[in-house]
């Protein structure tokens, strides 16, 4: 056993902090202190318990030992054997515990973090790309090197792209964000190796600070974050350039200045995002831009100084070039900077005081010719620079600073902007009487007609900022946001246009009709997302349509580039997350087909996936490199060089959980490492049977997707998810994270499509069952177990597939599931108001099993879990076939292995921990006094919503029906005797004392497990 760690005081809260030179000792202000507890002996006792459970279940197989032991921990509780404030030294202990299992699995994850190793493994990949791939690539004074043309060409190309997002996965405060980050790489941000006294400064501040995000989260503090981890993002990518420039120097001397590499970028959208959205005003968007471009500027000012004091004993001619790129630079980021300022005002966009954005707007239309309207200027300088240094190292810090302009342009990071579709058809549907669908067959044909006229006979309008104050609709609003940050930010770069739910031809034809409109189709990539079923069975279709069109054909030989997304959040939501990756798949393999047909062999196709950090999402948890070939796969990437196109692989790391990656400055370097390891590889020939079995497959993920939709159309599925629903979790992202109803009572009408895919995955996860990356397997496997048996331990993208379920099993608990869904069962109730305990506690017990009878919650979600709970079954049966017919050894295991080691413990107590805080709540419900019917809501209804855990309205609610301080009025002053108080005058302490703020308390540690559970499963959703 290891050293066990010092007992925790309690949690640091906002409310209550000790001096910052002390130790933090505060304490979660809704319970009294009630004195230490040591958590890891309680948590040994606990485990111990359940231990003695599990061994008496054999014999009691209708028991539920998470349930039982929730059930013993609510009794230590109400019997005074365990205080609250204990319950949360508990609490916090498991996540500080849990927090560090995390960053140990993250740094097994990402790989070698050893600076040196990583560079030596960028350089063996850039000398990689000189080598033949076939014999006609062979150079002409060399058979073991390419041309120099080929090796250049390979080089300048885009290969992959980073792209960040701000999903909502900020479930960290900053502070333990990076601390995390630095434990599991290893280092600090200055790169130091992190010694024993670093390592346990952190684990300190995992153990005294409350695990929960900073708030408020605003798109603002999301911003900044992702621009921490852009920055480190450019360094690493920086040190790329560094060391291909350093290659081709070594293996061709003469001509290593005329390559300026690209190989990887980085992207943002966040600020940019608009689908789902209403709180991101247009001027936020160009707001957030002036941002980007201020902080790439600075940078620059920071390069060029640096180069000039370099260069200060050199040619007099070098420092003044360099000391002209300077002051344009600052004259720039001085223009940039004011108007920074001037767009953060709030009040900017407001159409009743128009004076504020006249007078911005004057001044930057004056001042335009004084701009940099993009990085070729400072190109030419570098390049001017290049040639008059005498110093080779300078010579080639100066050819990186042209690769960085090349490549960031005055940003940095490029820009992606999005949209949905049906805002896009609601900006066209005048001009060509949209009037259904536009895939509707009765109307399609003229619908496209129409387009081709418009397209036709467009010409560019002059808008200025007044132009967009004065847009009504969100699509056509956009493209002039864009059409003015290309005239006053930065050309050098495109702005990829993303269009969510796009399942027509039509669609990206309207956004073409608009870029046209507002001049930026030379600028502008459209980018169709399909990740509906429809879309990713229709997508191939969609796109040779496109490329049949003859505007659009023209655009995309113009742009030399194809840009399509594909999302796996909505398609893993729906179809479940293995069918996702299969469909997915299938589409990309079909885009391929379709470039070939259309002979676009000189244009780049680029697929952008959207996925994130956790299975539920697309990421597969064994390793970086698998996360990274998951989605670009073998077969995949070889059927491209078949062809001979160019390609470029795009993918994000959403939100907090995806800056993990980069916010530390070693780990961006490491991320970046697998990135170029991965992109850059020859594609190599794929035997795999999985390919071959077409009909198999097909049939198998059919089911597997008709198991998941039948879940998403049943309403007791949406009555699982939303009755505790998003009220587990922390707020995690400035955007918001249900489509839900409000009331408690429409649970009827309970319908898991509005809630949106990441809270979607979070929920499943805190409920214990990781429904849509593991069910439906168990069926498919079902129908054919033999071949499934043999295609598994034959096929490597099978078992690609199958690690998010491999992982999805070890991280899921139907018993947990089983015990939340029993917490409202009105039997459970009821047969705990029959034990030996008093009158009052049984009538608590036994009110509370009439409020869920009422309710039938329990009767439509038990229903559920059956359903799940079967296949699971089924699933967790086939695992032991494979293992017994493969002979796998234990780290080999398939659907259920422990990979998380004693994490898995830690999270079986946390789900009856938090079972037990469940319960507390309901009983307190109870204890909740009457009152008269003069006040807006009745006892019933804030029950209701107690039964929900919607706990901080109900307690505001009553606070203010039970205010604790009323002003005292003093009857004897007012000069009659007087011997009676009325009771609404009376204080009512106790309520408060013992009900309400209990109840917040309780409610605010059933939140913070759900942080330690995403620390078990090592992602928020």
């Amino acid at each position: 056993m290891p050293a066990r760690k010092p007992a925790l005081k309690a949690v640091e809260t906002d409310d209550a902090r000790r001096d910052a030179d002390g130790p933090y000792l505060p304490q979660n202000p809704c319970f009294k202190p009630t004195g230490d507890v040591d958590p890891a002996a309680l948590a040994d006792d606990l485990l111990a318990h359940l231990g003695t459970i599990q061994e008496a279940r054999s014999q009691f197989p209708f028991a539920n030992p998470i349930l039982l032991l929730a059930l013993e921990l609510s009794r230590r509780v109400h019997d005074g054997e365990l205080s609250n404030s204990g319950l949360e030294q508990l609490v916090q202990y498991l996540s500080a515990e849990t927090f560090e299992d995390r960053a140990t699995r993250l740094g097994r994850f990402i790989g070698t973090t050893e600076p040196e190793e990583n560079r030596q493994s960028i350089r063996a990949a850039i000398v990689g790309l000189s080598e033949p791939r076939g014999a006609e690539e062979l150079g002409n004074s060399s058979a073991e090197r390419v041309r120099f043309e080929l090796f250049k060409a390979r080089l300048e190309a885009e290969h992959f792209g980073i792209v960040l997002t701000a999903h909502p996965t900020f479930g960290l405060s900053d502070t333990l964000l990076q601390g995390l980050a630095d434990l599991a790489i290893g280092r600090d941000e200055t790169g130091a190796a992190l010694g024993e006294a670093a390592r346990e400064r952190i684990l300190a501040l995992a153990r005294s600070h409350e695990h929960a995000p900073d708030l408020p989260l605003t798109l603002d503090k999301e911003h900044a974050l992702s621009l921490k981890a852009i920055v480190n993002i450019r360094t690493a990518i920086r040190e790329v350039y560094e060391i291909a420039l350093d290659v081709a120097r070594e293996l061709y001397p003469d001509r290593w200045r005329e390559i300026t590499p690209r190989l990887i970028t980085v992207a943002s959208w966040v600020g940019y995002d608009l689908d789902g959205r209403s709180d991101i005003s247009w001027a936020n968007t160009f707001h957030k831009r002036l941002i980007v471009i201020a902080g790439q500027l600075a940078h620059y000012l920071e390069v060029i100084r640096d180069l000039t004091a370099q260069a200060s004993s050199g040619p007099s001619r070098l420092t003044e070039t360099l000391e002209l790129m300077e002051s344009r630079v600052a004259l720039a980021h001085q223009q940039v900077t004011d108007e920074i300022a001037a767009f953060a005002d709030p009040g900017l966009t407001d159409p009743a005081d128009q004076d504020p954005l006249k007078a911005i707007s004057k001044r930057m239309y004056h001042g335009l010719t004084m701009r940099l309207p993009d990085a070729t200027s400072l190109m030419e300088l570098a390049e001017r620079a290049a040639e008059r240094a005498e110093d080779p190292d300078l010579v080639l810090r100066l050819s990186v600073l042209r690769a960085e302009l090349a490549n960031f342009g005055l940003s940095m990071a490029h820009t992606h902007v999005r949209i949905n579709a049906a805002q896009v058809h609601n900006a066209i549907r005048k001009a060509v009487g949209l009037v259904t669908d536009p895939q509707d067959e009765r109307y399609r044909i003229s619908y496209l007609r129409k387009m081709d006229e418009l397209l036709r006979g467009v010409s560019p309008a002059q808008i200025n900022f007044g132009s967009i104050l004065a847009e009504r609709t969100s699509a056509k609003q956009l493209f002039m946001v864009v059409a003015q940050m290309l005239k006053y930010g930065d050309r050098t770069a495109p702005v990829r246009f993303l269009i969510a739910e796009c399942e027509s031809a039509f669609t990206a034809l309207t956004a073409l009709y608009f870029a046209k409109l507002f001049g930026v189709q030379d600028k502008i990539d459209i980018s169709p997302l399909f990740e509906t079923e429809r879309a990713l069975e229709a997508g191939s279709r969609v796109i040779e349509q496109l490329l049949e069109n003859e505007h659009y054909r023209a655009y995309v030989a113009q742009r030399g580039r194809l840009c399509v997304q594909t999302g796996y959040s909505d398609a893993g939501r729906y179809l479940g997350q293995t069918v996702a990756g299969a469909s997915i798949e299938r589409l990309r393999l079909r885009l391929i087909k379709v470039m070939e047909r259309q002979g676009l062999t000189d244009v780049q196709l680029v697929i952008f996936d959207t996925h994130g950090e956790s299975i539920g999402r697309g990421c597969h948890p064994k390793s970086f490199k698998q996360r990274l070939s998951y989605v670009d796969t073998a077969r995949e990437r070889f059927e491209i060089a078949e062809a001979g196109l160019s390609f470029k692989q795009e993918t994000s790391f959403q939100g907090g959980d995806g800056y993990l990656n980069f916010i530390n400055p070693i780990g961006a370097q490491a991320a970046v490492t697998r990135i170029v390891e991965h992109a850059l590889s020859p594609p190599e020939p794929v035997d795999d049977p999985f390919y071959d079995e077409a009909h198999y497959i097909r049939e198998f993920f059919s089911t597997v997707k008709e198991f998941q939709v039948g879940l998403m159309n049943d309403r007791d599925y949406g009555a699982l998810l939303t009755t505790l629903g998003a009220n587990l979790l922390f707020s995690s992202g400035s955007r918001p994270t249900k489509r839900q109803f409000e009331e408690p009572q429409d649970i009827e009408r309970a319908d898991a499509s509005k809630l949106r895919a990441i809270p979607h995955n979070a929920i499943l996860m805190q409920l214990g069952l990781v429904a849509n990356s593991i069910s439906g397997l168990g069926a498919a496997i079902a129908k054919d177990p033999e071949h499934f048996r043999n295609l598994y331990g034959a096929s490597p993208r099978m078992r690609q597939l199958l690690g998010i379920a491999d992982y999805g099993m070890s991280i899921s608990n139907p018993m947990a599931m089983k015990a939340y869904v029993d917490s409202l069962d009105p039997g459970t109730w009821i047969t705990l108001a029959g034990g030996d305990m008093s009158a009052a506690d049984a009538e608590i017990l036994t009110n509370v099993a009439h409020f869920l009878d009422e309710s039938g919650l329990h009767t439509r979600q038990i229903r559920i879990f059956r359903r799940l709970f079967e296949d699971h079954l089924l699933l967790k049966r086939a695992a032991a076939d494979i293992d017994a017919a493969h002979g796998l050894n234990a780290g080999e295991k398939p659907f259920g292995a422990p990979k998380i080691g004693r994490t898995r413990d830690h999270l079986v107590l946390l789900h009856a921990i938090r079972v037990a805080l469940i319960l507390t709540l309901y009983r307190r419900a109870m204890r909740i006094p009457h009152f008269s019917s003069r006040h807006t809501v009745t006892r019933d209804q804030l029950i209701a919503h107690i039964m929900h855990l919607d706990i901080p309205r109900v307690a505001e609610i009553l606070e203010e029906i039970f205010p604790e301080d009323e002003t005292t009025v003093h009857a004897e002053a007012f000069g009659e005797p007087v011997d009676y108080q009325s009771d609404d005058s009376q204080s009512y302490h106790f309520e408060n004392e013992m009900i309400f703020r209990p109840m917040r308390g309780t409610y605010r540690l059933v939140q913070r497990i759900s942080t330690a559970v995403g620390h078990c499963a090592g992602f928020f959703g």
